[in-house]
């Protein structure tokens, strides 16, 4: 799935603080109990497991997560921890397999004797149950139907539930008036999210007149866009990999003089992209789920900071997995600062259920209902587009918020 992973997060992408800041320091007077008896926790410090696919076919795009858990763990400890104890962690690599997820699952609870979970695995439901049944937390990439089945499972957007109307809000007020699909069929969750698209614009009145599968290296581009212009559509919806199998098919358009009022990509919000496409990516849409890094602002410089801190093996942190991951590492670390200076599984998962008002210190607008948001769709979504020479993305619109559709 590579970059195309980030549809599904886009669906959030429809392949990513109750009261004070959430990205808070930790400051709180230090325990003074000699032990606590929970997995994972010592006086010193409190050991979280980080299960994720260094390794197998989704490593490219999962492979930078590492370097988000990082910053956002750097940055808290260097600022006193959570409860005056540090937060370190194991790491198992789970190559995208079921049998891996759960081998590297029990490793980290049963052999590491880890608290929780920090995952980025498109196979994270093999090792849902079995974490759910030890009441071990788990905070990562929300991929898959088992997210939003455990209360134990945190994340700050789902792939799952429902479509919603932003999106078709958004074509429509560009001029869209008549969408083609163009859709990969390497994945459920890609082609779920596609729908859901076509749900969006369907529900404000536009209609998706065409769907146009492609593989790139099995499929023309010439062919797939002469599809997209023969459909009469004005509006392209992208559910492919930007990186691969976009560039070439909008080439090819152009080649043809056609010129869509809207491209609309799920996935592509990536200056290394642009470096490397070029003009092939002018004007291409990208929705985004939490506050673009072109809006910059203390929460954007502060994500900034730690990645340059605590993660200089990467020199763009301007990529979507790593804000994601800091993300979901910041919501874990809220869920260990509610629970208390001797946490617990249970304790930790009731207290980050109550909260009903989580910001990730700003990198969220508006806010997050972790008690009521179980599940649900992001139907808040700011969309940025590469400038009209692919050397940039600008926001085009910011915080656009729309409504959850009716189930069928």
């Amino acid at each position: 799935m590579r970059r195309g992973l980030t549809l599904g997060i886009a669906a959030i992408v429809l392949v990513l603080t109750a009261g004070a800041s959430a990205c808070s320091s930790g400051r709180t007077p230090a325990i003074t109990a000699a032990s606590c008896p929970t997995p994972g926790v010592t006086p010193q410090e409190i050991r979280l497991g980080l299960l994720y696919s260094d390794t197998g076919a989704s490593s490219a795009t999962l492979a930078v997560a590492r370097a988000g858990v990082d910053a956002r763990l750097g940055q808290a400890n260097a600022g006193g921890g959570i409860n005056g104890r540090k937060i370190v962690y194991d790491w198992q690599d789970d190559p995208g397999t079921p049998q891996a997820n759960m081998l590297g699952a029990r490793n980290l609870i049963e052999g590491r004797h880890d608290f929780g979970l920090l995952e980025y695995s498109l196979a994270a439901g093999a090792s849902a149950q079995y974490l759910a049944d030890r009441d071990v937390p788990v905070s990562g990439l929300a991929v898959g139907d088992a997210w939003p089945k455990y209360r134990t499972m945190f994340s700050f957007a789902y792939t799952t539930g429902g479509s919603v109307d932003t999106y078709g809000q958004f074509v429509k007020s560009r001029g869209g008036t008549r969408a083609a699909l163009l859709r990969t069929a390497l994945s459920s969750e890609v082609g779920n999210a596609g729908a859901k698209l076509v749900e969006s614009l369907q529900s404000v009145g536009i209609p998706t007149v065409a769907q146009v599968p492609y593989t790139p290296g099995a499929d023309s581009p010439t062919a797939a866009a002469q599809k997209i212009i023969d459909s009469g559509a004005d509006t392209l919806l992208a559910v492919v990999d930007a990186g691969v199998a976009l560039p070439p098919v909008l080439t090819a358009l152009r080649a043809a003089g056609k010129n869509m009022k809207v491209i609309l990509s799920v996935s592509g919000y990536d200056n290394q992209l642009l470096r490397q496409a070029g003009p092939a990516m002018a004007g291409v849409v990208v929705p985004v789920f939490y506050r673009p890094f072109e809006a910059g602002g203390l929460a954007i410089a502060r994500y900034t900071a730690a990645m340059t801190d605590y993660a200089p093996q990467v020199q763009n942190p301007t990529q979507e997995i790593a804000m994601i991951a800091y993300i979901n590492t910041d919501l874990f670390l809220k869920g260990l600062q509610m629970a208390g200076p001797c946490p617990t599984r249970k304790g930790f998962t009731e207290a980050l259920r109550s909260v009903t008002s989580y910001d990730a210190g700003g990198l969220l607008e508006p806010p997050i209902d972790v008690r009521n948001g179980l599940g649900k769709p992001t139907t808040c979504w700011s969309f940025v587009q590469a400038n009209d020479t692919g050397t940039a993305f600008t926001i085009v619109d910011q915080n656009r918020c729309g409504r959850a559709l009716p189930a069928a």
